[in-house]
């Protein structure tokens, strides 16, 4: 029993860890594309001709992802205009013009960030990936999805010991712009099940993309420091350990030795 009390107050505390890396990333994503988009149109949002016709032309069930898009926005800034005063003010002394994306940017729940960033032209999807360090779109917008589970992971009180996540990632070579995740490339690069589905690729990816990112961030070490912390000593039979990050989360062998963990210069 002292050893599930242990075990239950580490992953409460790394979740809340976790949780405060997603904010930091939550908040820079917002930014990026709200700050992209507004470079070519104020509402880009709201029209086709500032984003992918292609991908906006999809069907989405009996419509399509831009009607799906253009629904979830407009429900979006109605539940915000409740609470937001920036919102009440733009539909009363602007009731004809669409409420611009740095406004709409900031009442989307962190869920419908990837659902508006997969609707993006090339070019821009490009420039936003960019920021955090990956060269590809499509890669960048797959890895948005598992961070929105990774989030929700957290917020909602759920266990991270031994959770394998629903969406893997497979990175491959060139997606990124450094060589901070090349280790995740490598066959077996952890004993643990389902690699590439563990809190450790998700959290390294986070650490990646708020590194890669110009504000910089501590987060990857306090990450480490309490992914340190965890010192339960339960053996096998065998005498192999049961519980500890590369038996169970996906970490790599001497992971706190790879660049990714260590401060930025």
């Amino acid at each position: 029993m002292e050893h599930v009390v242990k075990l239950e107050a580490f992953d409460f505390k790394l979740a809340r860890i976790c949780q405060e890396g997603l904010l930091e990333f939550e908040v820079r994503l917002r930014a990026a594309i709200a700050h992209t988009l507004a470079s070519k149109n104020v509402a880009a949002h709201a029209s086709k001709e500032f984003l992918d016709a292609q991908s906006c032309d999809k069907a989405a069930g009996e419509h399509t992802k831009f009607d799906a898009w253009t629904k979830t926005w407009r429900e979006a800034v109605t539940s915000g205009a409740e609470d937001e005063d920036f919102i009440k003010h733009h539909l009363l002394k602007y009731p004809e013009q669409d409420v611009p994306i740095c406004a709409v940017t900031e009442v989307l729940s962190f869920g419908n960030l990837p659902f508006l960033y997969d609707l993006m032209q090339t070019p821009d999807a490009r420039s936003v990936a960019r920021m955090f360090g990956f060269a590809h779109p499509s890669r960048f917008g797959a890895v948005l999805r598992m961070m929105v589970d990774f989030r929700n992971t957290c917020a909602h009180g759920s266990r991270l010991f031994n959770r394998a996540f629903k969406r893997p990632l497979s990175l491959r070579e060139h997606d990124t712009a450094s060589e901070l995740l090349a280790h995740l490339l490598e066959p077996g690069f952890t004993v643990t099940p389902k690699a590439h589905q563990r809190l450790y690729i998700y959290a390294a990816v986070l650490a990646f993309m708020l590194r890669s990112h110009t504000s910089g961030t501590n987060w990857h070490l306090t990450f480490k420091t309490q992914i340190r912390k965890l010192d339960i000593k339960l053996q096998a039979p065998d005498g192999s350990e049961l519980i500890s990050p590369d038996v169970s989360m996906g970490f790599p062998a001497r992971w706190s030795d790879l660049d990714l963990w260590k401060p930025k210069p």
